[in-house]
């Protein structure tokens, strides 16, 4: 009704921090008033007072990111700055503060937590205590400080690949499914148990896991570790949806029975059981018998590249190890064995093998697969070209070219080779850092002029 959106706009247009007075207009701000407002700001943003109000803001189809950039002009009047000048001396950091590297360093932090806290507004939420909890929480939480240290967030990524592979939460996300609930809120509200069973609240945790690549980011195991992370969620909530790619439930349908007694399901998976798992694989899909039953599969209108997924994962079971635990070890293989050649070259051997075989079984439907591919890369090679130029506020800028993220082993699949390119126009292109700095000035700055014209009518 037009009562309630008249509500909501003078919810939205009242400030949320009140002005102190008399606003410093002129002169030079001090290191530690910059670096009060970039605190205090950071905090504010990443609160979950403000998680809440974006998300409600992002309900009622309200642009968020002018929200965002109204808060930051409201903290510096909250602090005793006009906002126009506070914006002023963010953009000539570099120059009232020549000698001091620190200071052009924090507000490129700054810039990407405000990204952070956008981007946090538009992910799925779900909140630890809502609903009864799976996993406890410690009575003591810690809530400060910029960041979780690097050892509770791995463990954070061991314990969650660990619940999320367990056949209770197969069961209890396919419960779930069948509901009708959506199976990723599930799983992030899990997530968010296991934080604070750890120790940390919640909020807090998640803030972590998204700063992740601001404050580790060299660390390239740890980025690994949260890229494995990612894809197990991402898996184990496609498969509870639909379980075609794991191996039948029915273990006497199954091709390869698995092993009497307790399957390996933790971690890091030996060598000795990688090579175990590679022969046995190699020599099945290599094997005249497997391509036979593979053309009778598609004559039957089945998925033949499935079926082979199948086999692979009935063998980790035929050998002892826990069918999901396997494909995330096999995932997992270029973090733990960076160096080892010889199980590299196994892998390799693998991968043609799973290739070769659905190739022998369907040349023909691997010839337009493969064509088919090949036109999906032309046009994401396109897709990219063009985002090699964005308009932001009005002019054209270069965008940086996105780095290939770094290739993953997975089945069916061979490994990517390593490409050797260089970008030889560096002097000419923005880092994502400098087009993450210039788009939230460039935002801010066209807010101040907005500001400027509605006190001028």
């Amino acid at each position: 009704s037009m009562s309630s959106e008249r509500k909501s706009d003078e919810f939205w247009n009242q400030p949320r921090f009140p002005p102190k007075k008399p606003l410093i207009t002129k002169g030079r701000l001090k290191k530690a008033q910059l670096l009060e407002f970039f605190n205090k700001c950071q905090n504010m943003l990443l609160s979950a007072d403000s998680g809440l109000l974006l998300r409600q803001a992002r309900k009622e189809g309200r642009d968020i990111n002018k929200i965002v950039i109204k808060w930051q002009h409201e903290m510096f009047e909250h602090l005793g700055i006009h906002r126009d000048f506070g914006v002023e001396s963010l953009k000539s950091i570099k120059i009232n503060f020549p000698s001091d590297q620190s200071m052009p360093g924090l507000l490129m932090r700054f810039a990407k937590i405000c990204q952070c806290s956008v981007m946090k507004a538009m992910m799925p939420y779900a909140r630890a205590g809502d609903r009864p909890r799976r996993f406890p929480a410690k009575k003591k939480l810690i809530d400060s400080g910029a960041i979780m240290p690097k050892h509770a967030i791995l463990q954070f990524f061991h314990r969650c690949a660990e619940m999320l592979r367990t056949p209770e939460t197969a069961t209890l996300l396919r419960e779930a499914h069948n509901r009708g609930e959506d199976l990723q809120t599930l799983s992030i509200r899990w997530q968010r148990e296991i934080i604070e069973n750890l120790g940390y609240e919640q909020e807090f945790g998640v803030n972590s896991m998204m700063l992740i690549p601001l404050y580790y980011g060299q660390d390239r195991r740890l980025m690994m570790e949260m890229q494995l992370f990612q894809q197990v969620c991402g898996r184990v909530v496609k498969q509870a949806m639909a379980p075609t790619l794991t191996a039948d439930l029915d273990v006497s349908k199954r091709r390869f029975k698995p092993q009497k007694g307790k399957l390996l399901s933790k971690g890091p998976l030996p060598k000795k059981m990688y090579m175990k798992y590679f022969k046995a694989v190699i020599k099945c899909l290599n094997s005249d018998k497997s391509v036979q039953l593979l053309k009778e599969a598609k004559a039957r209108g089945e998925d033949i590249g499935l079926k082979s997924v199948q086999w692979q994962r009935e063998i980790f079971e035929s050998i002892g190890i826990e069918q999901e635990f396997g494909v995330e070890s096999l995932n997992r293989l270029a973090v733990d064995y960076p160096r080892d050649k010889e199980l590299q070259a196994e892998m390799l051997k693998f991968a043609k093998a799973c290739a070769a075989v659905v190739k022998k079984a369907d040349p023909e439907g691997v010839k337009k697969a493969m064509e088919a591919q090949k036109i999906r890369m032309e046009e994401m090679k396109k897709a990219r070209a063009g985002l090699n130029e964005r308009v932001v506020q009005g002019k054209i800028v270069k965008a940086a070219p996105q780095p290939a993220p770094k290739p993953v082993e997975k089945k069916k699949e061979a490994p990517a080779t390593k490409s050797a390119t260089k970008d030889g126009n560096k002097g000419e292109e923005m880092s994502e850092d400098d087009m993450a700095l210039m788009m939230m000035m460039m935002a801010m700055e066209e807010e101040k002029k907005k500001n400027a014209q509605k006190d001028g009518e």
